[in-house]
């Protein structure tokens, strides 16, 4: 239901997602090979920060530092490498730089707006460490950016233009994005000004050139490829079986309307194949983590902060049991696309109880839980060492930064 366009809603119904901070127990740095960043924010929405959590030790105990940089409610998280960004939104729209090394230093903060305002910020898509693509929910143009710039003249180094998306008058609504062999899908959830779900694309670009490919799906001046999901929030790639996974929440608001599920595309042929359906007895769909070929899971959306965690395979459609742990929960919407850790462990924004479930994708057992503090909005993975001091938020390991995006359990 478009919850990024919400942000005007709850101060944008969040489409946050939880940056998990790493709690050392001791000062100076720790070394692990990854660390989780997590977005979080308070339950009432009227504050927000970030978090680092360590990806190892397996078994656990990992470490958590909680309540970094207090800011708005409404951000979310995109990692690069040694790198993290925390994008504000509401009333805010910004894009800010950490080194995971040192998680509370700001290296550079930068404003998203261009000619508009309100251009709200909701996805940052890596091509490598100087091209990176921010996705402007509140614009019509998405801005090419170079994220190792050191001034803000610099940061900003072309456009794509998604304008002939747009719906009476009403930007595309660009949620997130994917790279795959040299293409970038971007999803366009279209809604109207009531925030009711049209015919959703993915414009589908060449990332040499940055032009938009003419995928032969659709007439007229809209090239991409039209989907039979509406509102659609998590998009992946999984190099296995050379498939784009999309997934669609559909309608969830007053009466719901089970117009989503998920989706496959074939990059060469573009041609898009039901993979899940939505409804009764799992409601509506508004998460999706694809592990592999024949592993994946689903957030099954029942009311407002009452949603399971379903695991599913991709290859067939067919629905296994509702994870032990993670039923009835507030479960954050992974709705931007989420991914494992480096030991194939997947972390669920659960918000119910404050904190991350580290899921060992293998037996479906939560391997261990760590507070977050506030609410887990999303998470992303960064390479190489964070350090810090302890304090009052929770515990944790030291790690590198993976995305899993969790946002009130929509």
């Amino acid at each position: 239901v478009g919850f990024c366009k919400k942000n005007s809603f709850v101060l944008t119904v969040l489409s946050v997602c939880s940056v998990f901070a790493v709690l050392f127990l001791a000062a100076g740095p720790a070394h692990s090979a990854q660390t989780a960043v997590v977005a979080t924010a308070e339950a009432d929405y009227s504050g927000g920060a970030h978090s680092t959590i360590s990806v190892d030790p397996v078994g656990g105990p990992r470490t958590a530092q909680n309540n970094l940089l207090p800011t708005i409610s409404d951000i979310t998280v995109a990692a690069y490498e040694t790198y993290f960004y925390r994008i504000e939104r509401f009333n805010k729209n910004n894009v800010t730089k950490f080194d995971i090394n040192a998680p509370e230093e700001v290296k550079w903060q930068w404003s998203t707006e261009g000619d508009e305002t309100n251009s709200n910020p909701h996805d940052l898509v890596f091509v490598n460490a100087e091209k990176a693509y921010l996705l402007r929910y509140g614009s019509n143009i998405a801005w090419i950016v170079n994220p190792s710039a050191t001034v803000e003249d610099d940061f900003k180094i072309g456009e794509l233009d998604l304008s002939a998306y747009s719906f009476e008058g009403n930007p595309p609504g660009m949620h997130s994005g994917v790279i795959a062999d040299g293409k970038f899908y971007i999803t366009l959830q279209r809604l109207d000004a009531a925030w009711t779900p049209q015919t959703a694309y993915v414009a589908v670009f060449d990332v040499s050139k940055n032009e938009e490919i003419d995928t032969g799906k659709d007439l007229g001046d809209m090239l991409g490829i039209p989907l039979p999901i509406k509102n659609p929030g998590a998009i992946q790639y999984l190099a296995e079986n050379s498939t784009v996974y999309v997934q669609g929440s559909g309608y969830f608001f007053g009466t719901p309307e089970y117009t989503g599920g998920i989706v496959s595309i074939d990059p060469d042929t573009y041609e898009t194949n039901m993979v899940l359906d939505d409804g009764l007895p799992y409601g509506n769909i508004t998460g999706m983590a694809i592990v592999s070929e024949t592993k994946g899971y689903f957030v099954g959306y029942a009311s407002w902060g009452h949603n399971t965690l379903y695991a599913f395979d991709p290859s067939t459609g067919t629905v296994g049991d509702a994870v032990s742990g993670l039923e009835d929960k507030n479960i954050a919407g992974m709705e931007t696309g989420i991914y494992t850790d480096k030991n194939n462990m997947l972390w669920v924004c659960n918000q119910t109880d404050h904190r991350v479930d580290i899921l060992n994708t293998t037996d479906d057992t939560i391997d261990e839980s760590v507070s977050t503090n506030l609410n887990p909005l999303k998470v992303v993975f960064c390479s190489g060492s964070s350090g810090g001091g302890s304090d009052d938020g929770g515990s944790g390991g030291s790690g590198g930064c993976f995305i899993s995006t969790s946002a009130f359990g929509l």
